[in-house]
Formats: C-alpha cells, sequence, structure tokens
C-alpha cells in the first residue's frame, strides 16, 4: 500500500510540475496604453535559465522578449523596431495576469495571457 501511495504522490507531484512550467502556448488578450484593446498569441520557450517570449498579434505583427522567473512570476522585457517594454506577469492557475509599459511611457496596462 505505501508502494501504492508513493507512486502516486510521485505522479501528482510531476503531474503539478508540468503544469507549473510557463512554457508554453497562450492567447493574449491586453490593453494598449492609449485604452485600445489588442489580442493575440504568444509562445513561451525555456532557453537554459530563461524564456523565450514569441508574441505574435491578430494584426500579423510579431514582438520577441526574453523573461525571467519561475512558476509564480515572469519579468520580462520585449521589442521589435518601433518600441521596447518591459512587464511582470504573476501565474494564477492557467492564467497569467500581469503589467507592462514601454520605454518612455508616464503609464501602466494591463495584459492577460490563458494556456491553449
Amino acid at each position: 500500500m505505501k508502494r501504492v501511495f508513493y507512486a502516486f504522490a510521485v505522479l501528482l507531484f510531476a503531474t503539478f510540475a508540468a503544469w507549473a512550467d510557463p512554457a508554453g502556448s497562450y492567447d493574449v488578450k491586453g490593453i494598449e496604453l492609449d485604452g485600445t484593446s489588442y489580442h493575440g498569441d504568444l509562445v513561451i520557450a525555456k532557453k537554459g535559465d530563461v524564456y523565450e517570449l514569441t508574441y505574435t498579434f491578430d494584426d500579423g505583427t510579431t514582438q520577441e522578449g526574453s523573461a525571467v522567473g519561475d512558476d509564480s512570476f515572469l519579468a520580462y522585457g520585449y521589442g521589435d523596431d518601433e518600441e521596447l517594454g518591459v512587464g511582470l506577469m504573476t501565474a494564477k492557475g492557467n492564467v497569467w495576469e500581469g503589467i507592462w509599459t514601454h520605454v518612455g511611457a508616464t503609464k501602466m496596462s494591463t495584459e492577460t495571457w490563458t494556456r491553449k
């Protein structure tokens, strides 16, 4: 009986550990600094000690970034030819919620990532 319990505990822990890893594909919803909404897709890939972020927005534009963190938070920087920015996301189950801003901006906005 102890072996069955131990095997179940290991399986359960491995399952939660896999869910906790932020790497994966997400639906993105956010609010621009001017108040307009945006949508898109996000792929997060683990690369060594950091994560690579690749956004593809509904209008076809893309942005790339890098993040540091773990299963509970990610701090990231991103950019393209027009803007650079930073953000901070916190995990809430299958959803990540956070704030972001552009370099030189005077306010912040919000973004939500929902795992696909």
